[in-house]
C-alpha cells in the first residue's frame, strides 16, 4: 500500500469503520431479503401460470376430443366454422314457423309440420283455391326456405295440401339477383 491510502484509512476513526460496515451489512441484508421476496413471488406466479396453462389445455382437450395440437385456438375456430356451416344448412323449426305464419292469408291453416335435418313436410288446409295460390306466392318470396307443392286435394273443401320444405343455400345469392 502507498502512503496516501494508509493516510485515508487512518483518517477515519475505528468507530466509523464499524458504522459503515453495519450500514453496508444492513443494506446487503435488505437487498437480499428483497431479492428473496421477489424470487418467492416469481415462483408463485410461475406455479399459477403452469396451473392455468394446464387448465386451458384440458379445456382444449375436452373441446377438441383428444390432443389439441400446436394451435388449438385455430382448430377451435375451424370447428366452429364447420358447425356454423352445418347449422346454416339445417332446418330451424322456429324460423320455419315464422316463415309459414308471417303473411299467411286468412283462409289458410297449418295442421302439421314434420322435419328432417335439411327438409320437411308442411300439411295444411286452405278455404279456397285462391287462398292457396296467394299462400304459394307469399312462400315463394321467402328468403330462407324453398317450398314446393307435394300434394293438393282440390276436390274436397277446404283444400288439403302438403308442401315440401328445404333450406335455401344461404351461401348462394337469392334467385333473380344477377349481378
Amino acid at each position: 500500500m502507498t502512503d496516501e491510502t494508509q493516510n485515508v484509512c487512518e483518517n477515519l476513526p475505528e468507530t466509523e469503520h464499524y458504522r459503515y460496515g453495519r450500514i453496508l451489512l444492513g443494506l446487503t441484508l435488505a437487498g437480499a431479503l428483497f431479492l428473496a421476496g421477489q424470487a418467492v413471488r416469481w415462483w408463485h406466479e410461475l406455479r399459477q401460470t403452469a396451473r392455468l396453462e394446464h387448465a386451458v389445455t384440458e379445456v382444449y382437450r375436452r373441446a377438441l376430443a383428444g390432443e389439441p395440437g400446436s394451435a388449438p385456438y385455430g382448430r377451435l375456430q375451424f370447428e366452429l366454422g364447420k358447425l356454423r356451416a352445418l347449422s346454416a344448412q339445417r332446418l330451424d323449426m322456429v324460423e320455419l314457423l315464422a316463415a309459414l305464419s308471417r303473411r299467411a292469408p286468412e283462409g289458410v291453416r297449418i295442421t302439421g309440420v314434420s322435419m328432417a335435418t335439411a327438409s320437411g313436410v308442411v300439411s295444411g288446409l286452405a278455404a279456397t283455391p285462391e287462398d292457396f295460390q296467394r299462400y304459394q306466392a307469399v312462400l315463394a318470396a321467402e328468403a330462407s326456405f324453398t317450398f314446393s307443392v307435394a300434394r293438393v286435394d282440390t276436390i274436397s273443401r277446404p283444400l288439403h295440401f302438403d308442401l315440401d320444405v328445404k333450406v335455401r343455400d344461404r351461401a348462394a345469392p337469392p334467385k333473380g339477383d344477377d349481378q
